[in-house]
């Protein structure tokens, strides 16, 4: 298992340092727009909101793999402590803002209440010996 994450690590730090050379941005942008763009497709793939914590979870997971490959040693300027817990706060900040706050400001509706059939109004409910005439 260790090797394939090593494996792994090597192919996402030469495609991540191709990715920053090829887009133009600071590695603190690509943090910001990968996590939000990790945040975003995960709710797609996952068919979640994207304040769900499975959703957070998953940047999480992807940021926490790209901070072990930064620590491998193999990105240039990125193997130290402090550079990692920098680049953890760029990811997961507007993240956890989306999930904190969403739930806040954009609370789920709760599940209406299903009326007993002695209340219902509706014809299919009543037998069909006290069927009204329309």
């Amino acid at each position: 298992m260790q090797d394939i994450l090593l494996q792994l690590a090597e192919r996402w730090i030469g495609y991540k340092t191709w990715l920053i050379a090829a887009v133009g941005l600071t590695n603190d942008a690509m943090h910001v727009h990968g996590s939000l763009l990790i945040l975003f497709l995960s709710a797609v793939v996952l068919r979640r909101r994207p304040d769900s914590v499975w959703c957070w979870l998953i940047v999480l997971m992807a940021e926490l793999f790209n901070e072990y490959a930064d620590l491998l040693g193999q990105a240039q300027g990125e193997a130290t402590l402090n550079a990692s817990l920098h680049d953890l706060y760029n990811t997961m900040f507007w993240p956890t803002v989306i999930l904190v706050l969403s739930r806040f400001l954009f609370p789920r509706k709760k599940p209406e209440k299903v009326l007993d059939s002695a209340q219902s109004s509706d014809l299919v409910d009543q037998p069909l010996e006290q069927a009204a005439t329309v």
